[in-house]
This record gives C-alpha cells, sequence and structure tokens, in this order.
C-alpha cells in the first residue's frame, strides 16, 4: 500500500511535460518546420531512373551474399568489371523495399536529407527567423537532386563531417568515411573537403598539424576498406573522368535561365561579397569557422562546374554565411535564436504540420499518385519483351527500370555507365540526337528488339523501316525486327 503523502504518478506527469516543453522553443519549431518541409519535398520527389538498378543489384547481392562487380545484366558488356562503389546502399535500399516498399526507401532518403540539413541549421548562427529564411531560400535551389539514390548519404555525411570537426569530435570521423566510402563515391569530394578544412584549421593553429595527418590517414584507411580496396583510388577518378564525357544532366554547369537557382546565385554572391569586405578579419577567425569558409568556397567552385554541387555549397554556405553576417551586425550568435518563447503553442504547431504531411504521403502512397513514378511504363509494355527475341536495344534512361521491371532481359545500356566502353555510350548519345544511324550499332550487337519512347530518333527511324509493334500508346513502343 502506497502511503497517502506519496506522490509519484504527479510528478512524473510533471517531469513529463518539463521533458517535453524542453523541445517547444522558438528555435526548436523553426527547425521542425524545416525538417517536416524537406520531408515532405523528399517524400513527394519522383523515382530517379538510377534507384531501379539500384535496387535490382541490392536483391541479387541480398540473395547471394556477395558483393558484384561484375556486369550480369547487360548483353553489351557482360563479364566485365563493375564498379560498384555504392553496394551497400543498394543492399541497404533492397532492405528497406522488402520491409516496407518504395514508400519506406524514398522516406529514408527524405530523412537521410532532412538529418544533413538540420547539421546546417545546427551550424548556422544569428536569430533564428533570418536563418530560417536563408535556409528555406536555399532548399528551392537544392531540391532538384533529392531523389531516393545513394547520393542522399553525401548530402547527409557533408555537413556532419564539417559539424564533427567544429566541435572536435573528429575520432568518429575514420567510421563515417568507411560507411561512406561504401554507400556513394562523393566520398571523394567529402575527403577533398577533409584535406582542405584540415589545412585550413592547421592555417589558424600550425601546432595542430600532426593531428589533421593523423585523421586524414585514418579517413584514407577506412576509404580503403571497400571490396575494391586499394583500386578504389584509382577507379573512382577514372570513373569520373568518363562521365564527363557524356551529357548527364546533373554534370551540367548551373544555368542562369533556370528559376530554381535564382536563390543559389543569390547567395553565392552574396558570400563573395560579404567574404571581400570582411577578408581582414579572416586572418584571425576561430578554427571552427574558417573551415567553413575554407570548403564553401570549395564547393561554391565546384557548383559552378557541375549543378549537382549546388546543394552541398548551400548546405555550408550558408552557415559560413551566418558567421559573417553576425559578425559584421555584432549580433549574439545563439542567444537570440530562442524567442519569442510560446512553448505550448510552438509544439501544437509542429504536432499539426507533422500530421498533415503524414496524411498526405499516406494517401501519395496508397494511390500511387502519378509524380511519384513508381510505375514509369505499364506492365503491358514490359511484358510484350517477352514475345521480342535478343538482343534489346533501350536508351541509357530506360535501362534501369528494364533491370527491375523485366528483370529476365538483358539491356543495351543502362545508368551505371562504369561497365560499357566510352566508346558504346557516346555512339548511344549520337544515335539518339539523330547525329547517327542505327544499323551500323544493330547489326554489331545482332540487335532485333527495341524498348523505347516514342520521342526517341531512334524509335521514329525503326518503325519507318518497318519493324513490327509488338506494343504502342501515347509514350512507349515494343518493337522486333
Amino acid at each position: 500500500m502506497i502511503p497517502a503523502t506519496t506522490s509519484f504518478p504527479a510528478r512524473s506527469r510533471s517531469s513529463s511535460l518539463t521533458w517535453v516543453l524542453r523541445f517547444g522553443t522558438y528555435e526548436s519549431l523553426l527547425g521542425a518546420l524545416l525538417f517536416l518541409a524537406i520531408i515532405l519535398t523528399c517524400g513527394l520527389t519522383p523515382m530517379q531512373t538510377d534507384t531501379w538498378w539500384q535496387l535490382r543489384a541490392g536483391r541479387d547481392m541480398w540473395a547471394s551474399g556477395q558483393v558484384l562487380l561484375t556486369d550480369l545484366y547487360s548483353h553489351t558488356a557482360y563479364g566485365a568489371f563493375w564498379l560498384n562503389h555504392e553496394w551497400l546502399a543498394e543492399v541497404i535500399f533492397y532492405g528497406l523495399y522488402r520491409l516496407g516498399g518504395l514508400a519506406l526507401v524514398t522516406l529514408f532518403s527524405a530523412a537521410l536529407i532532412a538529418c544533413g540539413w538540420m547539421f546546417t541549421w545546427r551550424m548556422s548562427v544569428g536569430p533564428s527567423r533570418p536563418v530560417f529564411v536563408l535556409i528555406l531560400l536555399a532548399l528551392v535551389s537544392s531540391a532538384g537532386w533529392w531523389e531516393p539514390r545513394p547520393h542522399a548519404f553525401s548530402l547527409l555525411f557533408i555537413p556532419w563531417m564539417l559539424f564533427l570537426l567544429q566541435r572536435q569530435k573528429s575520432v568518429w570521423l575514420p567510421l563515417l568515411f568507411l560507411v561512406w566510402a561504401n554507400c556513394h563515391g562523393g566520398v571523394l569530394l567529402g575527403f577533398a573537403l577533409l584535406g582542405i578544412a584540415l589545412t585550413a584549421w592547421t592555417f589558424v593553429r600550425p601546432s595542430e598539424w600532426r593531428r589533421s595527418v593523423l585523421l586524414m590517414v585514418g579517413c584514407a584507411l577506412g576509404m580503403t576498406a571497400t571490396p575494391l580496396g586499394i583500386h578504389f583510388w584509382t577507379e573512382i577518378p577514372r570513373s569520373l573522368s568518363r562521365i564527363s564525357l557524356y551529357t548527364l544532366d546533373e554534370w551540367a554547369r548551373p544555368e542562369f535561365s533556370d528559376y530554381t537557382l535564382v536563390p543559389f546565385w543569390v547567395i553565392a554572391l552574396v558570400y563573395v561579397v560579404m567574404l571581400g569586405r570582411n577578408r581582414s578579419r579572416l586572418r584571425s577567425v576561430a578554427p571552427a569557422e574558417a573551415i567553413l569558409h575554407a570548403c564553401s568556397l570549395a564547393l561554391l567552385v565546384g557548383s559552378l562546374q557541375a549543378v549537382r554541387n549546388v546543394g552541398p555549397f548551400l548546405m555550408i554556405g550558408v552557415p559560413a554565411l551566418t558567421q559573417l553576417w553576425v559578425a559584421a551586425n555584432r549580433t549574439p550568435t545563439a542567444e537570440t535564436r530562442g524567442t519569442p518563447d510560446r512553448r505550448v503553442a510552438n509544439l501544437l504547431i509542429v504536432s499539426l504540420a507533422g500530421v498533415a504531411i503524414f496524411l498526405t504521403l499516406r494517401v501519395a502512397y496508397q494511390q500511387e499518385w502519378a509524380r511519384l513514378k513508381w510505375t514509369p511504363a505499364p506492365q503491358a509494355a514490359f511484358s510484350a519483351l517477352e514475345s521480342c527475341p535478343d538482343n534489346l536495344y533501350n536508351r541509357y534512361d530506360e535501362g534501369g527500370m528494364l533491370l527491375w521491371f523485366a528483370p529476365q532481359r538483358r539491356v543495351f545500356l543502362d545508368g551505371r555507365q562504369d561497365p560499357f566502353p566510352a566508346r558504346l555510350v557516346l555512339e548511344h548519345i549520337e544515335m539518339e540526337t539523330g547525329k547517327r544511324g542505327y544499323k551500323e550499332t544493330f547489326a554489331r550487337h545482332d540487335i532485333r528488339c527495341a524498348f523505347l519512347p516514342l520521342i526517341s530518333p531512334v524509335a521514329s527511324q525503326l518503325l519507318t523501316d518497318g519493324w513490327t509493334p509488338l506494343y504502342r500508346d501515347s509514350r512507349w513502343v515494343v518493337l522486333r525486327n
């Protein structure tokens, strides 16, 4: 029997309420709204064609228990070495698919990207509202590359790496680079940024150069602990050099005509101007700020070369810009980021927003909205391939979905690009841009079947030359000779 004077339940309720209210600050409200906005945007992002072949590879590795480093999926490069540097991400994605289908794969990628931006939020300084608006603008220019694919790991690990460096918790970085190297080739960019960051740190604190060297060595060893071993250091750069030969959208330079990139150009311009005005102060900045500016400048240069680097630049450039803004206006950094304080109302707003987003995503996934592209082509089109003899011709863009939806067929090309000779990919690009006919290539590879969108110049040529349509609708055609 509990004495009447005992009040354990009351104290428990009070303690629980106090603990919950800790998360109801104004700063927490804005951070949570950013997180939810990213989850919603990522959660409704269309499936990217590469995700299909990544799921296929993950399924085959899951079944075999071995890492795939040989092409098994094409008739043009069958048996060739495949630089499968994303193998761990592929296995993780397929494991998630087994648990919760495409919905869980999509939400997992969304969580990776959202957590990356939360590190951006944590590294930013100054009043909450301006920082919130600045990050919200940055999200507009970053959202174009938020598809569910291994690239999401890099969007988490880049800001996480700098966050750990700033907090002097670099002991975890070798482990981070070990996981990163097995999930996405963007780890090379991360390693370059690490070198730049540690150079800036050592410039400010020369006595700590030994620590920087040891950290670089530890991270390099972590990156070498992949199925590729020491060849990781030669094969990944070789792959990147091949990519530069092709006209891939994500490796194109950012264009002024792209309205979604307007915030990027504005933020980049303001950052460079403020950096120039504060150059005398930069000689005496703390190491944590020095590494932000060093990495921001490096990523800015990279983003001018390839649009896929715009997001990583903004994730680091925004905190760097807030550092300059606070210094120029002599504004306290963290003290002002918690007012006004209406904690119950803030928690209610976040709860309602969370419920609304949950319901939106649930409806979208249950009804499989067309925007998601979870069924990129009708099943009848894939079924038509069963009566179409080898070998198959398809575009680079559709190879991935064929590997997933028509697993019995070997493809001509797919988004992996690494196993295929550069000559073949360039030949394919010329065919699909109308600069080259198809007959020589088809004869060399004994191609008698084609799966193509009707917008393809090759599809028009095949129809003109009398190939038989096995399936045709307003978008797709399956042809045989």
